[in-house]
């Protein structure tokens, strides 16, 4: 029959329909927050240094409600080349197939690009409205042994081609790292991500920071966190010292007092504990506040290192984790 299976997820070439807006979210385990780093290195949920979320992008460069002119310019223009546009992604992406699949792809492409359009709209609206953890999950949604060719996977790369085409266009702003002269790693350093890219073959260990995903090469981490935590470590010592010495200020003064009944010593003595336990609360409290990242400010939990060595493809650098 025509419906084609890899596990439990259908191909494009055997769609008749458009997927559910459902069918087309991750899982919801995907989209805990509280994930720990070693899962989602397991999950290869982790990117390269510079490298941004792929489902952020597409959501912050044409997912927002500023941006709906730029679909209905879209819309007008794929009126007249939806299918010379559906024949380029599968001649792109689809390339490894057999010729019947790849005109089968076709087909949903273009129904994708005529039909569906609302729907595509309604993906690149919901990834605007996420956080970049969240968006870590829709990226990995669709590229898992088995789910190439879904709609997941076809969905992502059909809007990224529709982004750079609006972008094209001049209907929305170019927000690529390229266009910003920035990147998501060692902002507060720039020049070592570039420094990093343009000597190919140079391995380095690089940190991505948690929950944010940002990266921080060997040389900033512990420059732009390294001083933080130290200065962290600094404020809770100084609180503690406080609190121990408010602490046996309050003892001596209760042993001062003239005491004639020994009930009323253990209520001295239990309330000095009370206000010891509560000091040593706020320090630990103290003690316990995270460093910030560099690049976006959010507080860092953890940080996953791994080694990169630098590349250049076509002339232009890039990066691939070694181990």
């Amino acid at each position: 029959g025509k419906r084609s299976l890899l596990g439990n997820v259908m191909q494009i070439w055997a769609r008749d329909s458009l997927p559910s807006f459902e069918e087309l979210q991750p899982e919801p385990a995907l989209l805990a927050s509280s994930e720990t780093i070693p899962t989602r290195a397991q999950m290869r949920m982790q990117r390269w240094p510079g490298k941004r979320s792929y489902c952020h992008t597409i959501g912050k460069g044409c997912g927002g409600p500023q941006h709906r002119q730029a679909w209905e310019e879209l819309s007008t223009e794929l009126d007249h080349n939806a299918r010379a546009l559906a024949l380029h992604f599968v001649d792109d992406q689809c390339k490894d197939l057999p010729p019947e699949r790849r005109a089968a792809s076709a087909r949903f492409v273009e129904l994708l690009l005529t039909t569906g359009l609302e729907l595509l709209c309604s993906v690149a609206s919901k990834l605007h409205s996420l956080e970049v953890e969240q968006c870590w999950a829709w990226d990995l949604n669709g590229e898992r042994s088995g789910e190439q060719y879904s709609a997941p996977w076809c969905i992502k790369r059909v809007l990224s081609l529709l982004l750079n085409g609006m972008i094209r266009s001049g209907w929305v702003p170019d927000i690529s790292n390229q266009a910003l002269g920035a990147y998501d790693c060692c902002a507060r350093y720039e020049g070592c991500h570039e420094h990093f890219l343009l000597v190919a073959g140079r391995r380095e260990r690089w940190y991505s920071l948690a929950p944010c995903m940002h990266w921080v090469c060997s040389v900033c981490y512990p420059r732009a966190l390294g001083t933080q935590v130290r200065e962290a470590r600094e404020r809770a010592r100084v609180a503690a010292s406080k609190a121990a010495a408010a602490a046996s200020d309050a003892r001596n003064a209760a042993m001062a007092v003239a005491i004639s009944d020994r009930h009323q010593a253990a209520d001295i003595f239990k309330e000095v504990a009370r206000e010891t336990e509560l000091s040593a609360a706020a320090a630990e409290k103290f003690r316990g506040d995270d460093p910030v990242c560099p690049s976006c400010g959010a507080r860092v939990g953890a940080a996953w290192s791994a080694n990169l060595r630098a590349e250049t493809r076509g002339g232009k650098g890039t990066s691939s984790i070694v181990g």
